[in-house]
């Protein structure tokens, strides 16, 4: 018996959706199970019916695709939609997403389609290239807002006001926040602290990086460097290597 794939096409563009949906017509396997014009929207019909393919547009106005990202739980399938061939198509390519980038003609949309349904159930690896998608999503000079991570099969958004410290894990970080959670992050700490503000955030030693924000007060620790004593109650040193930075940037 074949399989049937429910699927939520999003886009502001009514010329879009009409085209994927002519475009469907040569997969009856596939059945549309709605349309929706805005970030919005789609959050709230994806959560509610829990299509197996997501069409979405990625620059819409208001809330744009990767924020709908942030709020889906479960993860569908998604096939990203474009018309811009910048800076996230790269992170596309290499990491082997699906996306279509407009103007597409039939057969690359029947490639992406096909990929779609050869791989019928979703994997832990393409969650993470969504997260190494999401973080990689920031226009070239800008500074990150938010870090992703994965918690289970779900997309967490952690935002930079809610990040007291971080600290290296292995070859990934682990963020600890306000609220006292911590979340593992797949960058490293120098990859994170490329995506910094160093206005905001400072490496305070070869496995560190502190919010200004976050220090209640400092003492020395004898050997030229200090002791950052933190709202959470963690205690971080401040190497010497790194003070008289931490004293330009931050104290």
């Amino acid at each position: 018996m074949t399989k049937i794939f429910s699927t939520i096409i999003v886009d502001d563009e009514p010329l879009a959706r009409k085209m994927i949906k002519e475009y469907l017509q040569d997969f009856p396997e596939i059945e549309i199970a709605g349309e929706c014009t805005n970030g919005k929207q789609a959050v709230k019909a994806i959560n509610e019916d829990k299509p197996d393919i997501v069409f979405l547009d990625i620059r819409m106005p208001g809330m744009d695709g990767f924020e709908v990202l942030e709020h889906l739980d479960p993860m569908p399938r998604i096939i990203f939609t474009t018309a811009y061939g910048d800076y996230a198509l790269k992170a596309f390519e290499v990491n082997a997403a699906d996306y279509l980038l407009k103007p597409y003609d039939k057969k690359r949309f029947s490639k992406a389609i096909q990929r779609v349904i050869d791989q019928r159930t979703r994997t832990d690896d393409e969650i993470e290239t969504i997260v190494r998608v999401l973080q990689q999503s920031k226009e070239s000079g800008d500074f990150a807002k938010r870090i992703f991570v994965r918690v289970g099969r779900k997309i967490l958004s952690v935002q930079l006001d809610d990040i007291l410290w971080i600290e290296a894990d292995g070859d990934y970080t682990r963020l600890h926040t306000n609220s006292g959670t911590t979340h593992l992050c797949d960058l490293s700490l120098n990859s994170l602290e490329q995506r910094l503000d160093s206005n905001r955030f400072v490496r305070v030693y070869r496995s560190h990086i502190i919010a200004a924000n976050s220090i209640e007060h400092l003492e020395k620790d004898g050997e030229g460097g200090f002791v950052a004593f933190l709202r959470d109650g963690a205690k971080v040193r401040v190497s010497r290597t790194h003070a008289a930075r931490f004293r330009k940037n931050i104290w």
